[in-house]
């Protein structure tokens, strides 16, 4: 039961968004936390790019932001990953819903409606509308709004949400490239009590989402990987996703060719580099910073 309202309270108040998933959260967090505090909110907010913003994107900010009932920074993720598969899979959450369909493990929905926009339905009472206000390899930030009528509160639920993904890149020593990823969302929630939010609304709302985060970034890790290992499963897998276009089928299908390639060449080159200490090869795709720690040592 706390599973289930957990996956309803996160899809209320995040109304698909983004790369947040929709798989239930544990009774217990084993990783650390996410973090709601005031300051963490106004450098967020401050860090939002309202200069590249339309006139209609920027009301539609502005609006969250001065109603905000919760904000919830996720814990930041590093993970190992293809920059450019990792702003493609970003930038298209109806192609990662599709995977999961494919693979048997969410009976989410989500249909592009145009270049930047998408519907979502997770089937027990959601529904909700995204698009993308501003996309680049740094910085995502989406909007999102949507409705809830299910047992959850016992009548209808309205919200609309903001979220922004930071993301950097970096090569380690070895020639293998993470992403770091960070997850901010501010959220307006409509016909919700003060009592109903403290007690029930918020502290689901804070475990699941830190979870789901947490289970996504891993999700696109392991596609990443998937690529590389596994290119001939990859391939199969594109011709079965027949909820996306054709052209981001397509477009899936040639990365994570690519992606194999560029794999069994750093492969090569770190074989030739024990042997006779050639050079690793450039990599392409986002800028790129050299760490030579361990990956999962985030900077704070």
């Amino acid at each position: 039961m706390h599973q289930a309202m957990a996956r309803q309270a996160v899809w209320v108040a995040l109304v698909c968004g983004g790369m947040v998933a929709y798989a239930p959260a544990p009774a217990q967090a084993a990783h650390p936390s996410g973090s709601s505090s005031r300051e963490l909110r106004d450098e967020a907010a401050r860090a939002i790019p309202f200069a590249k913003l339309d006139r209609n994107a920027r009301a539609k900010v502005s609006q969250v932001l001065s109603t905000t009932t919760l904000y919830r920074r996720l814990p930041a993720q590093m993970i190992e990953c293809d920059p450019n598969l990792y702003v493609f899979l970003v930038e298209h959450p109806d192609l990662v819903v599709n995977i999961w369909e494919v693979l048997g493990i969410s009976e989410v929905v989500v249909k592009r409606l145009g270049e930047q926009t998408f519907s979502a339905n997770d089937k027990a009472g959601t529904i909700g509308r995204m698009e993308f206000l501003h996309c680049s390899p740094d910085l995502h930030l989406l909007y999102a709004e949507g409705s809830y009528d299910g047992p959850l509160f016992g009548r209808s639920i309205k919200g609309n949400t903001v979220l922004m993904l930071r993301n950097r890149y970096f090569r380690n020593a070895d020639g293998r490239i993470y992403v770091r990823c960070q997850l901010d969302a501010f959220m307006h929630v409509e016909n919700v009590g003060v009592g109903v939010l403290a007690k029930t609304f918020q502290p689901l709302v804070g475990a699941a989402a830190d979870h789901n985060f947490r289970e996504t970034a891993a999700f696109l890790a392991s596609v990443s990987r998937a690529a590389e290992v596994n290119h001939a499963g990859m391939q199969r897998m594109a011709t079965r996703l027949n909820g996306v276009e054709a052209a981001d089928r397509e477009r899936f299908a040639a990365l994570t060719e690519q992606l194999a390639v560029r794999a069994a060449l750093l492969q090569t080159a770190q074989n030739e580099a024990q042997s006779g200490g050639t050079a690793l090869p450039a990599s392409r795709g986002p800028s790129l910073t050299t760490r030579r720690d361990e990956p999962d040592a985030l900077e704070r």
